[in-house]
């Protein structure tokens, strides 16, 4: 039986903002995009695999001794798993950074945790898979993801002649660590937006 309760990360995921951000993406086909979805799930996935076993063993240890301390005192293996989550996001920020590269466009968006709709210089076909790379901003946030084409259609009456097609795309593999700050900075930014239009009812009343 499937329920139709939709949870609270559901509903995060497709809240939506406009936003600027540095875009960069490449089509791709089936097999690349596999390939990327088992990528971009590793953490390590430019390590040899050497260093590969080195952290799965470390990874465990500490599992077991986290366990272990739970036993005794919940607070400080709630520390060492928050440390752990810490280390993570900063192992993933590092590979991000050693993969960007200086085709970086910055464009107006539409961006939801699911999705993301811009204008683009190419056009590619509905239902491609597309390979693409996110800059948030204003802090240099760097989201990964493979994506399909739902719609890429020429506006006749784009701002930018060099970028008249409007893409649409929904994110179909996407990492926990990155969703997790996608959504994060969608709430921040819907956060901001609600205090500047508060800020400016307030003034407009006096």
């Amino acid at each position: 039986m499937v329920s139709n309760v939709s949870t609270q990360a559901d509903r995060r995921e497709y809240f939506r903002i406009n936003d600027s951000v540095f875009v960069e993406f490449r089509s791709v086909n089936d097999d690349e995009a596999e390939t990327l979805s088992q990528v971009l799930n590793d953490p390590l996935h430019s390590a040899n695999s050497q260093e590969k076993s080195q952290f799965r063993t470390l990874q465990t240890a500490f599992a077991h001794l986290t366990d272990q301390i739970s036993q005794h005192d919940r607070e400080i293996a709630r520390a060492l798993r928050l440390l752990d989550e810490k280390i993570n996001l900063i192992n993933h920020a590092v590979q991000r950074q050693q993969n960007k590269s200086d085709d970086n466009q910055l464009v107006e968006a539409n961006l939801s945790g699911g999705g993301i709709a811009f204008m683009a210089s190419q056009q590619i076909d509905a239902k491609e898979a597309v390979e693409i790379k996110i800059e948030l901003q204003p802090t240099g946030t760097y989201i990964h993801t493979v994506a399909n084409v739902i719609s890429c259609t020429k506006a006749e009456d784009a701002a930018n002649p060099e970028a008249p097609y409007y893409m649409r795309l929904v994110f179909t593999y996407m990492s926990e660590v990155d969703r997790s700050l996608l959504i994060k900075h969608i709430l921040n930014r819907q956060a901001e937006i609600i205090r500047y239009n508060s800020n400016q009812l307030g003034v407009s009343h006096l």
